[in-house]
């Protein structure tokens, strides 16, 4: 845990809540990246919005078509699938090296989480935090002109959803690594900078059970 994140946490905090611990953290090197058709469409820039506000009504539409969008065009969707075959190569080759990171289907609570994640569409670093009610996680939305990061919550879920985090499990390599499991039994690994960072985490939060 480290002030720069505890700063951030706090800025997300709900009326009369009260922040137990946070971590920056990444997902696991061996966490599956979710299909293209779970994840929402990314959000237009300020410069897009601006261009297409001043385009004509057909030339806007066209620019919005559907055979543009991966979840509802099958060539676009086959060029997606092409375009994503070195990621599904770098995630086997990560899982063959740090073992499994993630256990559970895309609708199970560890799925919703990694396509939250995924569709926050931030940087590869975030906040994790527990408060006295709930988790919740922070990503850095800035744009890359942008000196002061931009944090978006991204995920929560209550207190009562996770059932235990596990510090620095056996037969893996990361040292900083973190599991947290849920209560319908998936369960998703992040990595914290440091291993002493990863304890200080799951020890606060197991002072303060839900």
């Amino acid at each position: 845990m480290n002030e720069d994140g505890r700063e951030q946490a706090e800025a997300f905090l709900h009326p009369g809540e009260r922040l137990i611990a946070w971590c920056s953290c990444e997902l696991g090197p061996g966490v599956p990246a979710p299909p293209e058709s779970l994840l929402p469409p990314p959000e237009p820039s300020e410069l897009q919005r601006r261009i297409e506000g001043r385009l004509p009504g057909p030339l806007k539409q066209l620019v919005k078509a559907r055979v543009l969008d991966p979840r509802r065009s099958r060539p676009a969707a086959a060029a997606n699938a092409i375009d994503r075959l070195p990621d599904a190569v770098d995630d086997l080759g990560n899982r063959l090296m740090h073992g499994t990171n993630m256990e559970g289907g895309w609708q199970s609570a560890a799925g919703r989480f990694v396509i939250s994640r995924a569709g926050a569409r931030g940087s590869v670093t975030g906040v994790l935090a527990v408060t006295d009610r709930r988790w919740y996680a922070l990503s850095d939305v800035s744009q890359l002109w942008q000196m002061t990061p931009v944090m978006k919550q991204y995920w929560e879920t209550p207190r009562s959803a996770v059932s235990a985090l596990r510090a620095r499990p056996t037969g893996v390599l990361q040292k900083g690594r973190v599991d947290i499991e849920f209560t319908d039994g998936s369960w998703v690994a992040v990595v914290a900078p440091t291993s002493r960072n990863a304890a200080a985490f799951v020890a606060a939060s197991a002072r303060h059970p839900g």
